[in-house]
Parts: C-alpha cells; sequence; structure tokens
C-alpha cells in the first residue's frame, strides 16, 4: 500500500510522515491537570524560572508552594471536590495559582472576563452554582472589578469573595486597603502551610475548567473539560510544535515565551499549562493591548516565541522598537490575514504560523507544523522533512543527546535566546521574505489536524458526509466536524451534549483541504451570506480587502435584502490607516473589489469607521455589527 492510498482518509498523516511523526500519541497520561502541567514539572527542574510579571520572576519551587498554599486554604473555605470556583483576574501569576490550585483539590475551575457586566456574571454563576469567587480588585477604574464582583454575589450564592491586586507580585507591591466581606488572596498564602489534602480524582470523568464559550454565536454554552482531556490537548499540542528529535532537546532547557494574550480565553489558558509542562519561562503581559510592554519584555527576555491573537500582531506593527524582534509568531482566536503576516515578518524579521481552535476542544485542534514553517527556509516541506528525520536519527545515537543537553545548559536559555533571535531575523530577512520563498508559505492554512483528532466534512445543504478523498481531489467545501481525546465531555450540565450520534462537534466552520492534509477555512456557516441564491464566503473579502494599502481593519457581513424575500446584501466596514483617514471613500472599496470578486459579491454599501466593536479576546464582533446595522434599518423604516 503506497503512502496515497495508507492515507488517503487522514491526507494529513502524509506531512507527519516526513517529520517523523509517530502516528497516534496514545495512550495519554491517566493523570491529573495539576499533576502533569506543574507537580512533575516542578519536581524536574524546581529552580528553573516558571513565571514572570513586571519584573517579578518565579521559579516553579516557589509557583508549586503558592499553588499548594492556595489549595489548603480553599479546602479551608469549605471548597470541596466537584465544587466550581470562578476567577475573574487578567493574565497574571495569580491566575495561574488558581488555575492549579482549583483543580488539585477536585473542584472545577470557572475562568470568567474581568470585563463582562454584571449581569453576565450573574448568569454563569447562577449556572454553574458557584459559592467562591476570585478576582482582582481594580481594572482601569478604583475599584471598577470588586465593585462588580461584589453587586454579582448579592444577586447569587456566593459564600467567599477572595481579591488581589496585579501588583502583588512585583517587585514593589501595593498596600491593601480594609474590605468588608472579602479575604486578601495574599493573605491567604501567607496563613495556610503548602499542605493541600489528598482528593481522589477520576482524570476521564471529573471536569477540571468550565470555560463559557464566548456568546459571539449565540448564548453562552459551558463547556465541561476533563482531566484528561486537558492533558491529553497539552500532549498532541507539544507534538505539533516540536519534531521528535527537539521535544528532548527542549524540555527542561528554560526558553522564554511570551503569552499577552488573555488567560480567561481558552486559547491563553491552554498555552500557558502546555509550555510549563516542558520547563519553559512565561513572561506575562497583563494587560493584551500594551504592545510597549510586549516589546520590552522580548527583548528583556530574549523571548524566541510569541503565542497571540492577529490583532496584537497588527498593533505591534505601529511599534518602532518591534524591528528586528526574530521570534517565530504563533496566532489563532480568529483568521490571520496574509498581509498581517508578511508585513510582521518583514518588519520584525520573524517567522509566523497560525493554528485553530474552539473551547469544546480545549481548544486547538489544528496548528501549522514545523516542516510548514521551514519550507520556504529549506526549499520544500520534503526536503524539511528529510532535515528532521536525520535530526531523528542523530538524536537516537548513544551520548549525542546528554550532550547536546549539557551544552544547551552551559550556555544558558538568555544566551540562546539571543542566539536564535539574530538567527530568526536573518533567515527571515534573508530568505523568507525573498519572493521564491513566499511562494511556499501556507497562507490562510489552519494547518494540520491534531494528532489523534478526527476530521469528516460534511454538506451544508444536505447533511451528508463528504468521503475525505473526493474532498481532496473535488476540492470541496463543507462544514467540519470534529472528535479527539482533547474533547469537551459535554455542555453544562449534560455530559455527552453538544455532539453528534458518532461523537463529532460541528464547528460551524466551512473548509476545504488540499493534498497534503492542510485546512483552510474558507468561512463561518453563520457568516456566509446568500445573495440572491449565490453564497458569498465572507472571511474570503475580509482577505482581499486587507490587500488594499489604505485599508488597516475590514469586516464583511450580511443584513436582510428589503427588496428579496430570503436574500441577503452585504456590507462592508473599514477602519482605514491614520496617512489614509479622511481620504478613503465608499466607491474606492467598491472599484478595488471590482475585478476581484463576483459582480454580486460587490458590497451594496461601505461605512468607514475610527473602530471596530471587538470581543473580550480581541475578535472583530461581526455578531455585533450586523445587529447594529439590522436595529438601523428598522429605524429608517427599510426593514419591518
Amino acid at each position: 500500500m503506497d503512502i496515497e492510498e495508507k492515507y488517503a482518509d487522514r491526507p494529513w498523516m502524509k506531512t507527519y510522515e516526513l517529520t517523523g511523526t509517530p502516528e497516534t500519541c496514545e495512550p495519554y497520561p491517566e493523570t491529573t491537570y495539576t499533576a502533569f502541567h506543574l507537580d512533575e514539572p516542578a519536581k524536574k527542574w524546581p529552580n528553573n524560572l516558571a513565571l514572570v510579571q513586571f519584573d517579578y520572576e518565579m521559579t516553579f519551587k516557589a509557583l508549586k508552594e503558592h499553588v499548594d498554599k492556595l489549595a489548603a486554604a480553599l479546602s479551608d473555605l469549605g471548597v470541596k471536590k466537584g465544587d466550581v470556583v470562578a476567577t475573574f483576574l487578567p493574565t497574571s501569576i495569580q491566575y495561574m495559582i488558581c488555575d492549579f490550585a482549583i483543580p488539585m483539590i477536585g473542584a472545577i475551575h470557572l475562568p470568567g472576563s474581568f470585563l463582562d457586566s454584571v449581569d453576565g456574571m450573574v448568569d454563569k454563576i447562577t449556572r454553574a452554582k458557584v459559592e467562591t469567587m476570585i478576582c482582582t480588585y481594580t481594572n482601569i477604574k478604583d475599584r471598577d472589578i470588586i465593585d462588580r464582583v461584589k453587586e454579582a454575589s448579592k444577586k447569587t450564592n456566593v459564600k467567599n469573595i477572595i481579591v488581589t491586586k496585579t501588583r502583588d507580585y512585583s517587585s514593589n507591591p501595593p498596600e491593601h486597603e480594609e474590605e468588608e466581606g472579602v479575604v486578601w488572596f495574599t493573605d491567604l498564602i501567607g496563613k495556610y502551610p503548602p499542605n493541600p489534602p489528598k482528593v481522589e480524582i477520576d482524570p476521564r470523568k471529573d471536569v477540571g475548567v468550565l470555560f463559557f464559550t464566548g456568546g459571539t454565536t449565540g448564548s453562552p454554552k459551558g463547556v465541561m473539560l476533563s482531566h484528561y482531556g486537558l492533558v491529553a490537548h497539552t500532549v498532541q499540542a507539544m507534538v505539533a510544535l516540536f519534531p521528535p528529535s527537539l521535544t528532548p532537546l527542549v524540555e527542561g532547557l528554560g526558553a522564554r515565551v511570551l503569552i499577552p494574550l488573555p488567560l480567561f480565553h481558552v486559547y491563553g489558558h491552554a498555552m500557558v499549562p502546555a509550555l510549563l509542562s516542558l520547563g519553559f519561562t512565561l513572561p506575562l503581559v497583563t494587560d493584551p493591548r500594551d504592545t510597549k510592554e510586549m516589546v520590552r519584555m522580548m527583548k528583556e527576555y530574549s523571548c524566541i516565541l510569541m503565542i497571540g491573537a492577529p490583532t496584537q500582531y497588527m498593533n505591534l506593527l505601529k511599534e518602532e522598537e518591534a524591528k528586528g524582534l526574530g521570534i517565530i509568531g504563533g496566532s489563532g482566536s480568529m483568521a490571520l490575514a496574509p498581509k498581517t503576516q508578511t508585513d510582521f515578518e518583514e518588519k520584525t524579521g520573524s517567522m509566523m504560523f497560525e493554528g485553530y481552535g474552539l473551547s469544546e476542544f480545549a481548544p486547538v485542534t489544528h496548528a501549522g507544523s514545523m516542516a510548514v514553517l521551514m519550507a520556504p527556509i529549506l526549499g520544500s516541506k520534503e526536503t524539511a522533512g528529510k532535515v528532521f528525520h536525520l535530526l531523528n536519527k542523530g538524536m537516537e545515537m548513544p551520548g549525542v543527546l546528554p550532550l547536546l543537553k549539557v551544552g544547551v545548559k552551559m550556555i544558558g536559555p538568555g544566551n540562546i535566546g539571543l542566539v536564535a533571535n539574530r538567527l530568526i531575523t536573518f533567515v527571515s530577512s534573508s530568505i523568507l521574505t525573498a519572493p521564491s520563498a513566499r511562494k511556499k508559505e501556507s497562507f490562510r492554512s489552519i494547518g494540520l489536524p491534531f494528532m489523534d483528532t478526527k476530521m469528516k466534512i460534511i454538506n451544508e445543504e444536505t447533511g451528508e458526509t463528504i468521503p475525505m478523498e473526493r474532498a481532496v481531489k473535488e476540492n470541496l467545501r463543507g462544514e467540519m466536524c470534529l472528535d479527539g481525546p482533547q474533547k469537551m465531555i459535554g455542555y453544562l450540565p449534560d455530559v455527552g451534549s453538544g455532539m453528534d450520534e458518532e461523537g463529532y462537534v460541528h464547528t460551524g466552520d466551512v473548509v476545504t483541504v488540499d493534498e497534503k492534509g492542510y485546512v483552510y477555512i474558507v468561512d463561518r456557516t453563520k457568516d456566509m451570506v446568500n445573495v440572491s441564491g449565490y453564497k458569498v464566503y465572507t472571511r474570503e473579502m475580509d482577505d482581499l480587502l486587507y490587500e488594499h494599502p489604505g485599508v488597516e481593519e475590514a469586516a464583511v457581513i450580511g443584513v436582510p435584502d428589503p427588496e428579496r424575500t430570503g436574500s441577503e446584501r452585504l456590507k462592508t466596514f473599514i477602519v482605514p490607516k491614520p496617512e489614509y483617514r479622511g481620504k478613503i471613500k465608499e466607491e474606492d472599496i467598491r472599484e478595488f473589489l471590482k475585478g476581484k470578486v463576483a459582480p454580486y459579491a460587490v458590497p451594496k454599501s461601505v461605512e468607514i469607521r475610527d473602530e471596530l466593536p471587538r470581543t473580550v479576546t480581541e475578535k472583530i464582533f461581526k455578531k455585533q455589527l450586523r445587529e447594529e446595522e439590522i436595529e438601523k434599518m428598522k429605524k429608517e423604516g427599510i426593514l419591518k
């Protein structure tokens, strides 16, 4: 059986085989979330630097001690197995202490957005039966979070409120005010010994984390993620990021990775514990919009990798100091426009890859492989694969790995980062950005399905499954459905809900798959627009608009067509680049699209704005744009 026939229903395995990746990661560890992501690395590398915030540095040993102390405190406050503890915290050391301490005692961590409204908090707290909340004191205005949390607690059955100030973990911690009805986070850490109770946990059945979906396409759902699924996700992610030859070498190295994402979002939440499990050092940026702090931290700690969102990369382009950063940028949470990728790579001397996920899978299900990242540099994916096979064989030779690890340790993570930054900058500026290399980059692809992630494509109209071999050969589009070991156990409160009869979760994303197994999102089923019977994929339209020299941000939506029942019209929203503000006109955009898209796909109207609405994870909020437009049409009498 040749490779084409062998992997006809899983074409992505052909690319995995290039890098010498095994066909499966099974069996996955039957252990708890905290044991895998913290206890094991803290035992192996206790003195490695784990987390940094405001230049306050915390080792794995210290992190483990603070987690144990909080776990003991929560137990003494009455938190028991199966209870849900909600946090409303920014990206911070305090967040990570909570994230490990809560599941350690068999409780369930509900990461909430501290930007949420009182009503939003009350809804989630009530549905999850929360009795203990941990929050930050202030975000922008003094007491803006604590006051909101207290108001929400009065409308629910909350018994305990634990509060912290973000700079409690800094070189200059602030003083605390007397606050009625709350206990200070740092007081608990100071009071309790690091002796948490031992709790029996079933990794497959017991929930470790409860995430509420963003609600951008409907009412937020509570996604129940088991300890087993969360651990499986980390194993899958590390296999996707690092070929087998590199994993033993990078473990315990202490390589620095910048995390500027909000950790209460499932994307940010997954990346921190996954990287900590390898002994990496993670500088945290508490404000996801603070690009100056991002640049400072990347330079201060010689970060090799940054895990961020497209909006953050777009904003970094405005920072003069970002030139020559020389990092590998991982992008997720929303589509990465090809123009953003090329601009970032060229300005900062960096390399980028894109991933994809959803809350129901903890969240990542697809990511670019090392073969993809290295293909433009080495000439092709096949050449990159041969290089990785040679590396694998070299690492298997007796004495090679221990010798390399000694050498790497002597050099130190900071110096390795500096060398890597300069090497990446050289490769990016002299090879990657050349026209010949650009042709080999996988733009618009979300990458390959994670190992052991099953995928099927269904016809959007008939609901029938399209055979994968046919979908590839005929370039057919359909809704992507997924299954895998990292999958949720169901939506709150029903185990097994949210899946079809075969156990697949329907993503709502319309995709195509190429012959190498790379997946391309065409659009979301909810964002696909029906113009007089013709389907228009707004994701493709957005990408086209980013190619206009004057466009900084773009969003295309569909609104009801008052002249044709059941049909829609296209409307485009544009944020011009600063130098184009006041100059770019509606007709300029329409003319730009004419000839590039079918006549029915040219938008009926274009609106120029100073900014577009965003979700808490910085996605452009298309649902809100559509609701605003429909409401405006009703007020003007265009719609009834």
